[in-house]
């Protein structure tokens, strides 16, 4: 198991203090749907908003050479259901990069902010 498989699993299973121990310090995050670059606590409190009450699940993950993923995954809420894909760039077996864009499903569009 990787980063990005445990990142997911706390995402899962509420485990909102095990996400920043998948980050590198100085993590590069960016949404990019909204072209917006989120610091590593910002990114812990969105995805604690994103996923609770939440059932999440990773429907696809594609690893590259280990160093790089993708990862498919909906988010379903009471709200309605979102899209998540998800490019993940590991370095010393923690995330260096992160890259995600959302789409609320049914709708055909992306998310203009989360």
């Amino acid at each position: 198991m990787n980063a990005v498989d445990r990142l997911w699993r706390a995402r899962r299973s509420g485990e909102w203090d095990s996400i920043a121990a998948q980050l590198r310090p100085g993590v590069r995050i960016h949404l990019m749907h909204e072209d917006r670059e989120l610091g590593r606590d910002e990114f812990a409190a969105l995805l604690r908003l994103l996923h609770h009450n939440a059932t999440t699940s990773v429907e696809r993950a594609v690893r590259g050479r280990g160093l790089e993923l993708a990862v498919a995954a909906t988010v379903r809420r009471p709200s309605g259901t979102l899209l998540c894909t998800g490019f993940y760039e590991l370095r010393e077996g923690l995330i260096e990069v992160i890259e995600e864009t959302w789409i609320l499903r049914g709708e055909g569009s992306i998310l203009d902010e989360l």
